[in-house]
């Protein structure tokens, strides 16, 4: 794992300080000559406390694969070049200040602590983001797969029309309609259901196929299937059902896809954040092109299972794009998945969100990648000022109180600047 070249660096540094540290009391230095050692390993086990409460893994790291192989080969070109110079012990001192000086416990604490405090805000807005992985991915996310039920429309259907087949027959068509439906788990039973208040219900029965019949308030109603209930309706894209009360036919009511509110808005935000949309479902392509062209999508799947689906997000992949499947898993709920050229396996990783909602998917991204912004923005810090203070212990200069003074100050400048912005 990456992580375990930085605690590497570490336990190197608390060694050479430590046995400096020893050496220098025993020859009667002052007891200041701890301060570098004691300094390490305070903002070690700090580094590793918050990296432990920050939901990462141990070897999470942003630091470059070359930067603990470095510190530690200049100094010890620095030890012996100062140890040929003037003697071991000045060599031993430059070697030491090189190693506490890189500040090794910054670049443990900096992609921690980042991404606790994105993880933070990001909860905020109703979105877990569990690993780096999952915000590196985002960060280069290049298209949205939407899955329609619950990201363009809510998942439900709403009542559009409603046809009595005499004008007043409004009143009870509504009625009779709505307070049997509310028998039924359907989607177009819960829909129609909304149009009327509790009616009180006997006899009820699911027919399959067909519809539901029962009796409300002692009255006989079915409501399903048009040609079941022996009614003419004119052809829509959308579901229609058909009412009869009393063995009466009173008309018809037609249930379609319920969109979300500021849904062009939404999905305005999407793309302004350079994301391609594409739109997969279940239904029909009539169906699926209205409601994709509602959203201002011009890219969208039709007859879509999660066979199609996977096919869709496939294709996608084999072009080199990073995508993101958006709907639901059983493991996780509401989840932005993803698949990358690089480890093409769907589910993984994944942005848990508290719905599918374009509003919410905007942010899941948005805070996405802030927080990949301030981790990256941390481990170059940490890096910089490490070399910087690699560079000044070369120099000869430091002593004890300087070493561990400039270790703390580059792990504060670090935890600053992982927690700003």
């Amino acid at each position: 794992m990456t992580g375990t070249r930085d605690l590497v660096l570490v336990a190197v540094t608390v060694v050479a300080a430590a046995t400096w540290a020893v050496a220098a009391v025993v020859d009667g230095s002052s007891p200041t000559q701890a301060l570098p050692a004691a300094t390490t390993v305070v903002l070690a086990v700090g580094a590793v406390i918050v990296r432990s409460r920050s939901g990462l893994p141990a070897g999470a790291t942003t630091t470059p694969r070359w930067f603990v192989p470095a510190v530690l080969l200049v100094a010890s070109a620095g030890a012996i070049a100062w140890g040929l110079r003037d003697d071991p012990a000045a060599g031993a001192r430059v070697g030491v200040a090189a190693l506490v000086m890189a500040s090794p416990a910054a670049t443990i604490l900096g992609a921690p602590l980042a991404f606790s405090v994105g993880a933070s805000r990001a909860r905020a807005h109703g979105v877990q983001l569990r690993d780096l992985d999952t915000v590196r991915a985002t960060s280069r996310l290049d298209t949205l797969v939407l899955e329609k039920d619950g990201t363009v429309t809510t998942g439900d259907l709403t009542v559009v029309s409603v046809e009595p087949v005499e004008p007043d027959h409004d009143r009870n068509l509504r009625w009779f309609a709505g307070a049997l439906e509310k028998a039924s788990d359907h989607r177009v039973g819960r829909a129609v259901a909304t149009l009327s208040a509790r009616g009180q219900l006997s006899d009820v029965e699911v027919v399959d196929g067909l519809g539901i019949r029962g009796s409300v308030d002692r009255h006989p109603v079915r409501v399903g299937s048009p040609d079941w209930i022996g009614i003419d309706i004119r052809p829509t894209i959308w579901t229609t059902v058909g009412v009869e009360v009393d063995g009466r036919a009173l008309g018809s009511i037609t249930v379609a896809d319920d969109v979300r509110p500021d849904l062009t808005r939404d999905v305005a935000r999407l793309t302004a954040l350079g994301l391609d949309l594409v739109l997969v479902s279940g239904d029909g392509d009539e169906r699926t092109r209205h409601v994709a062209g509602l959203a201002g999508i011009s890219q969208f799947h039709s007859a879509c299972d999660a066979a199609r689906t996977g096919e869709v997000v496939r294709s996608l992949v084999a072009d080199g794009l990073v995508v993101a499947t958006v709907g639901t898993t059983a493991s996780d709920g509401a989840t932005l998945a993803f698949t990358t050229p690089d480890e093409p396996v769907a589910g993984r990783p994944v942005i848990v969100v508290d719905d599918l909602a374009p509003a919410r998917i905007a942010d899941a991204v948005e805070a996405a990648r802030a927080t990949g912004w301030r981790v990256r923005r941390s481990g170059r810090v940490a890096v910089l000022l490490g070399a910087l203070g690699v560079a000044a212990a070369l120099t000869g200069v430091a002593g004890a109180v300087v070493m561990a003074a400039t270790a703390a100050g580059i792990a504060a400048v670090t935890a600053a600047v992982a927690t700003s912005g």
